[in-house]
């Protein structure tokens, strides 16, 4: 079978890049052919490099809009690819490949903004899965016209797949229509192994962390220092490890300023060596304002560590409140200082409620998910 996998996402490489292209992988071992559509970038990234020298074709297609570019020159290269897309269908290239399946990946509605692709896939009659990572639940971000064209995708295509229970009921919710071809579906972990960590000592402060872009309007960094800027949290023994990279870096930094932080919240940077930071940190919080399931969340579940989090996307389905976890009600400042309350007060049993997240993650945890997702690609994804 011909797979063509298509990536949406805005940066070179992300988290949600992660499960199809161990799908991609797992089909080159079982002599799959394989094309991937991916937005041009300065420099592709590693990953789509390694699945080119295995065998994988890439087309690479115009439409980046980098968030790192002032307002201008964003509404300047969305017009100018808007009207390149009115003379050639960006995702011709791939038609032109006559896949048998086009497996696109993206947030819940973002077939709205690649249409082109719709219209081809329908024209050729070829089976489309999508691969939703991320919904937004507190708003509802289409109106009425983009719900019924997504009424009609959603209609169409041989497999829709969602990372959480939640994200498909919100999606269900937002269309006010069923999904009748719906699967819910494990991310990878970005882990060597699975072994839980012992919890490390408080020698002599509390270490938390947040494992994250940076985007607020997604992760909720702003909030969570909100919280720790109260005077009961400055006068804790608690310290704020911030990884990650985006393009809220500077207003997270002058946050840490604005709120006095600056010896409490250090930005560590990027991280590939994520059991090495839960080697060091006591506590995950993600006070998240949307999600699909976080891989941070589960990474740092199944490495033993307590985990804070807001109720959104799957979070509630692989954390049980006060048990393996703790969960704020919203994503709203005093719903996450009661949530991170409630965890400060059993601090001393933090090593107890890390097994037990270590237990819970791995009896939800897939060993082998971009194998359990291709099957699901090959099952759907055959033409009638």
């Amino acid at each position: 079978m011909k797979i063509a996998f298509i990536s949406f996402i805005k940066d070179p490489w992300g988290g949600s890049e992660v499960l199809w292209a161990e799908a991609a992988h797992e089909a080159l071992s079982q002599g799959h052919e394989v094309v991937i559509s991916a937005l041009r970038v300065a420099e592709p990234s590693k990953p789509l490099q390694a699945l080119e020298a295995r065998g994988a074709k890439v087309l690479l297609r115009r439409g980046f809009i980098n968030p790192a570019w002032n307002r201008r020159t964003r509404i300047l290269n969305k017009v100018r690819y808007a009207l390149l897309d009115l003379v050639s269908n960006p995702f011709a290239p791939v038609v032109r490949e006559k896949p048998d399946v086009v497996v696109f990946t993206g947030a819940c509605y973002a077939m709205t903004l690649n249409r082109a692709l719709y219209s081809l896939v329908r024209k050729h009659g070829i089976p489309l899965v999508l691969n939703n990572q991320v919904n937004i639940e507190y708003t509802r971000p289409i109106d009425w016209e983009q719900a019924a064209y997504l009424r009609e995708v959603y209609a169409y295509v041989s497999l829709a797949t969602f990372v959480s229970r939640r994200n498909l009921e919100v999606t269900e919710r937002h269309l006010a229509q069923r999904i009748p071809r719906a699967a819910v579906i494990r991310n990878p972990v970005n882990l060597p192994t699975t072994e839980a960590l012992p919890m490390p000592e408080a020698d002599p402060v509390y270490r938390f962390a947040i494992v994250a872009n940076l985007l607020v309007n997604h992760k909720g960094h702003d909030l969570l220092l909100e919280v720790l800027s109260a005077d009961k949290w400055k006068e804790r023994p608690v310290e704020l490890h911030i990884f990650g990279s985006g393009s809220d870096e500077d207003y997270i930094r002058s946050l840490i300023t604005f709120f006095g932080l600056e010896d409490k919240v250090f930005m560590q940077g990027r991280t590939g060596d994520i059991r090495s930071v839960w080697e060091r940190h006591h506590v995950l919080v993600m006070p998240s304002l949307n999600e699909g399931m976080a891989l941070s969340v589960v990474e740092a579940m199944v490495c033993g560590r307590v985990v804070v989090t807001t109720d959104v996307g799957g979070n509630a389905e692989w954390i049980t409140d006060g048990v393996d976890g703790f969960l704020a009600g919203g994503a709203n400042t005093n719903a996450i200082d009661a949530a991170l309350e409630a965890a400060w007060l059993q601090r001393d049993v933090w090593p107890v409620i890390g097994r037990r997240a270590h237990l819970r993650a791995m009896s939800l945890h897939d060993p082998r998910p971009g194998h359990s997702f291709l099957q699901l690609i090959l099952s759907h994804g055959r033409r009638p």
